[in-house]
């Protein structure tokens, strides 16, 4: 009998511990014997000797999460360094495996192995482990049990309680869509329509506005926009497949257009979403809002004197017709260094999003976002959206709220503390300029 079938995962603790417990709860399902140390959270058991003798002798691989942090840690080195002693008992090159979250220096020991990629995410970074754990033959023939690590998975949890939690969506509900749409073939003299947006299709264009033909005259070029939808439109050759995406590119070019009369500049993020962010020709100050339960104010840009940058909130709409029509507003940050220019390295701008904003909490995103949609309506109920000289697209606002029958325990929402940006006097704070962001 082969003694080493266990696979064995190196972290670092605890910052890769719910990576950790993610994949030991995936690979203890497909029947791998896991161990990590990771395992210690439980308590009881001598786990430092348990885990020494699992990696000396039970395992047949390890993985290695890897990342700057873990490659430093010592405890993570030691189980390198024993990795490699193992390694080249069992004279196998690749008993190491890295599984990379981001990039990093590999430690000498271990400069040679091939790593395998999970920045990208850590579903597809496991479909790619699983296929190099079966081309080298690791057992996985123990009986299925995560307890252990479903155990694990619960240790920090918060109870559900039974009192109702009201829960805020990103979803704007979609009131009403313009009744018409029009088709103006090449050469239509669309002077009269210049301020409303419209998407090319075939040879002209299509848009929501329009000349209605007289009473009692057919024409082909005017369409209801509900036919469009559910049957298409015969007369032009478009089914209703394509019809609803070209509807969906108006009202994304509406939304779009409105936003950027409201003063707000565009930046194409690298998925190619594009941002909508607050410049210097919005508010500087804090922005009230007002949607019962939820009152407050909120900065929705301001500075960070220590990175040298300013901040914007910014966010990406798009509509959508599941489960109901609404616009969805993505919560972004855009980062410049003068007010009016994003920063132009892509890498830099990636890593200022995930460092600047990592105390913030979920009750702040939200409040941003209240806040971005209360000034953009004005403190309305209703947004209308022009899209040609007599009609709109109706938004209804506050945005959609939940009602959850359980609840969790209230979270501490204070924020974690940023030794780059600490936190300023309030009263010295001047708003003829962007403040500097009072929550650092």
């Amino acid at each position: 009998m082969n003694e080493r079938e266990a696979i064995f995962i190196s972290h670092a603790t605890p910052e890769d511990n719910d990576l950790t417990i993610w994949l030991g709860a995936k690979l203890s399902a497909m029947g791998y014997e896991v161990w990590a140390d990771v395992l210690r959270l439980r308590g009881g058991h001598d786990w430092q000797r348990r885990l020494e003798a699992a990696l000396r002798n039970r395992a047949c691989k390890v993985l290695l999460i890897a990342n700057p942090i873990s490659v430093e840690k010592q405890g993570v080195r030691n189980e390198i360094q024993i990795a490699s002693d193992v390694a080249r008992g069992l004279k196998d090159d690749s008993f190491v495996i890295p599984l990379r979250t981001k990039p990093y220096q590999s430690p000498f020991l271990i400069a040679q192995a091939q790593y395998i990629n999970f920045e990208r995410g850590w579903a597809e970074g496991f479909q790619d482990l699983i296929l190099a754990l079966n081309d080298y033959g690791v057992p996985h023939n123990q009986p299925v049990n995560t307890d252990v690590w479903r155990e694990l998975q619960t240790i920090h949890a918060r109870a559900l309680t039974t009192a109702p939690e009201t829960l805020v969506s990103n979803w704007v509900s979609v009131q009403n869509l313009p009744p018409r749409i029009f088709f103006h073939p090449e050469g239509s003299d669309l002077r009269a329509f210049d301020d409303y947006v419209r998407v090319p299709y075939g040879n002209g264009h299509l848009s929501f506005a329009g000349v209605l033909p007289k009473r009692g005259k057919q024409n082909s070029r005017v369409r209801r926009t509900d036919a469009l939808i559910n049957e298409g439109w015969n007369a032009l050759g478009l089914p209703k497949h394509e019809g609803r995406k070209l509807i969906t590119q108006l009202i994304n070019a509406a939304v779009a257009d409105y936003l950027k009369r409201r003063g707000l500049s565009t930046y194409m993020m690298a998925n190619r979403h594009e941002a909508f962010w607050m410049s210097k020709t919005t508010p500087l100050i804090k922005v009230q809002f007002d949607w019962k339960p939820y009152r407050g104010s909120r900065l929705l840009q301001g500075k960070s004197l220590k990175r040298g940058v300013q901040w914007h909130f910014a966010v990406s709409p798009s509509y959508q017709v599941f489960p109901s029509r609404h616009i969805c507003f993505r919560s972004r940050l855009i980062f410049t260094t003068d007010g009016e220019s994003p920063i132009q390295s892509s890498g830099r701008m990636h890593q200022l999003r995930r460092s600047f904003a990592k105390g913030w909490r979920n009750a702040r995103w939200r409040d941003m976002l209240l806040a971005f949609l209360y000034w953009l309506s004005q403190g309305s109920n209703a947004l209308s959206i022009p899209v040609s000289p007599d009609e709109s697209i109706e938004l209804r606002l506050p945005p959609m709220f939940f009602r959850s029958p359980v609840g969790l325990p209230a979270a501490d929402e204070s924020q974690e503390p940023d030794e780059d940006d600490p936190t300023p006097d309030l009263e010295e704070e001047r708003f003829d300029e962007l403040p500097e962001e009072e929550d650092f």
